[in-house]
């Protein structure tokens, strides 16, 4: 039995051959081919990702800053300082004054004294002061006397705090707009 088992043994390793040069190249050809499809998908994806979470927060910074502007204005008892489009102060409800200021791309909001960043990311701001409306036209007379005030148009452009470039997929904006009629002022 021993005899045929060494008779056999080198038969069997005749019969065992390698891969060829053209099958290999063929089988790295094929994986390649399908890591960069999983490559793709992936990149894919995560570009679909960052699209998507810089819209959002985008839009949440926005309509955090406009909701809580638009609420503390119309409860303003009146308009103390008009500083352009990008500053303006005013007493709430309470009798404090709190001031709206854009200071670079963060909108901060002064408080009783304490100021304390309201949003980051933003473009553009725009507060534009009216001492009269036209409902019907959609257009008002402007004014920059904080006496005069009796509406206050909105207008944000919001992007995401990250630093991202120009054209990427994270580099979202949103454009919000709120007129908001100062209900306290007479």
């Amino acid at each position: 039995m021993s005899r045929s088992r060494r008779r056999a043994w080198p038969a069997v390793l005749a019969d065992q051959r390698g891969f060829t040069m053209t099958e290999m190249l063929m089988v790295t050809t094929v994986l390649a081919v399908i890591l960069g499809g999983v490559i793709l998908v992936q990149h894919q994806g995560q570009q679909a990702y960052l699209f998507g979470s810089h819209r959002i927060e985008a839009q949440q910074n926005g309509r955090a800053a406009l909701e809580l502007m638009s609420r503390e204005l119309r409860s303003a008892l009146s308009v103390t300082a008009v500083g352009g489009t990008t500053d303006l102060t005013f007493v709430d409800g309470s009798g404090a004054p709190v001031r709206y200021q854009l200071t670079g791309a963060t909108l901060n909001r002064t408080f009783g004294g304490d100021t304390s960043p309201l949003v980051g990311g933003v473009q553009t701001l725009a507060m534009t002061c009216y001492s009269a409306w036209d409902g019907s036209t959609n257009s008002g007379t402007a004014t920059t006397v904080p006496g005069a005030v009796k509406l206050v148009r909105l207008q944000l452009v919001t992007g995401t705090e990250d630093q991202v470039g120009p054209g990427s997929p994270g580099d979202q904006r949103i454009a919000m707009e709120s007129l908001v009629r100062l209900r306290n002022v007479p």
